[in-house]
């Protein structure tokens, strides 16, 4: 017997939220992480809108970049940047003290797996300092 789960609706909740150079080095992304979806934005500066004080003044938008569907729900998130990297990687944490290192990558547009990690003995499942997980 197999079992099937299909996500009617995609989540309307945010979750985490970090802000870092995901997709490439010279701009800062926000990544939002909403139940088992990654979503990636840019923040464009050049919408201008005037003031009645001053003359004008800036407003910013959100733009989404790119999104990812995950085969779980993220239960914290972190950015880290590794050595001998420009970019920021994301550290995933879920349900079972399962701990995976992400990063974008540019050539295939997708989510590339640095390293899986899975916690089992039941001593290292308690609360850790390494990002509160519980």
């Amino acid at each position: 017997m197999y079992a099937v789960y299909r996500q009617s609706h995609p989540p309307t909740a945010v979750e985490f939220a970090v802000y870092c150079n995901f997709i490439c080095s010279q701009e800062k992304n926000l990544v939002v992480a909403a139940t088992s979806q990654l979503y990636v934005y840019r923040i464009i500066y050049d919408v201008e809108v005037k003031s009645t004080d001053d003359g004008k003044s800036r407003k910013e938008k959100l733009e989404q970049v790119v999104s990812f569907s995950l085969f779980g729900n993220v239960m914290s998130m972190a950015s880290v940047q590794l050595a001998g990297t420009n970019r920021d990687a994301l550290l995933l944490s879920f349900k079972d003290a399962k701990l995976s290192a992400v990063e974008y990558d540019p050539g295939t547009h997708d989510l590339k797996t640095l390293s899986l990690h899975y916690f089992e003995e039941p001593e290292l499942r308690v609360c850790t300092v390494f990002m509160s997980m519980c």
